[in-house]
């Protein structure tokens, strides 16, 4: 058992790490590897089935916290970030991130799995179809339906446990930003889901009964202590890794991780 849990602890650690690097050079938070990682662990330890995906979700949120943090740190220093639509967006995405957290107690996730499959996939093939890659898209998109999807990025994005750059990326090149722009951005979208996602998580899974220790609502304290430190270590270095690529291939890395991300949801529907 001693042995096991050294194991899991290694594990853990290493997913954070990776997780951190992820989030820096793609701008997507790292919940990807995160929910995964934390749902398994959850199983391990054999909590109670009604909260190891919802607490694998909420615990990713609340790491995002930190690790979305130095990302979005990392890339403003570097002049990647859009502040005019952090301004425009920021609200929007927060709100959305807050309904979502709060909404997933009540919601069954095969449906929401299909909608960011279908997402994700689609967005995908629109920027491998770019005829610029990693060069900025039209801005075909009015402001008041960005906004709209906005919102939608900050709810879906709670509800899967992800710092919403494998929607906001797409989105932000989709409305005029080059993929680095993009990147460094939607970063920043990162912080503005996860911190109200966390709140929302914890007040919705405060009652519930059978949470262990070390647990506030749907927050696992003690898993995210653990990953936390690598998370952030990583973060930096996935940022700086993303300023050294060349737009075109950040553009294919990215579109590869959305097919990825898309076909794992469609798998995980039908396994």
């Amino acid at each position: 058992m001693e042995a096991e849990l050294v194991v899991l602890a290694v594990v853990l650690l290493v997913a954070g790490f990776v997780s951190g690097i992820v989030a820096g050079l793609l701008g997507v938070g790292g919940g990807m590897i995160l929910v995964p990682v934390l749902f398994q662990a959850f199983l391990f330890f054999d909590l109670p089935t009604h909260l190891q995906i919802h607490m694998a979700v909420a615990s990713s949120m609340a790491i995002i916290c930190f690790t979305g943090s130095l990302s979005a740190r990392s890339h403003f220093k570097r002049g990647a970030v859009d502040m005019d639509v952090v301004k425009s967006w920021g609200g929007f995405i927060a709100v959305g991130a807050l309904v979502g957290a709060v909404a997933a107690r009540f919601i069954a996730p095969a449906g929401l799995k299909i909608i960011f499959a279908t997402l994700a996939l689609s967005m995908a093939a629109r920027m491998l179809l770019n005829k610029n890659p990693g060069e900025a898209g039209t801005a075909s998109i009015g402001a008041a339906v960005q906004k709209s999807l906005a919102s939608l990025v900050g709810f879906f994005s709670a509800l899967m446990g992800i710092g919403g750059g494998t929607l906001s990326v797409p989105l932000l090149n989709a409305s005029g930003r080059d993929v680095l722009r993009a990147v460094g951005t939607s970063s920043v979208f990162g912080v503005f889901i996860a911190v109200p996602a966390a709140i929302g998580f914890m007040i919705g899974g405060w009652s519930l009964p059978d949470l262990p220790a070390y647990a506030v609502g749907y927050v696992n304290l003690l898993a995210v202590a653990v990953i936390i430190p690598t998370s952030m270590l990583g973060a930096p270095l996935g940022a700086r890794l993303a300023h050294r690529l060349t737009k075109k291939t950040l553009n294919a890395i990215f579109a590869g991780f959305l097919i990825v991300s898309g076909g794992r949801m469609l798998i995980a529907i039908f396994v």
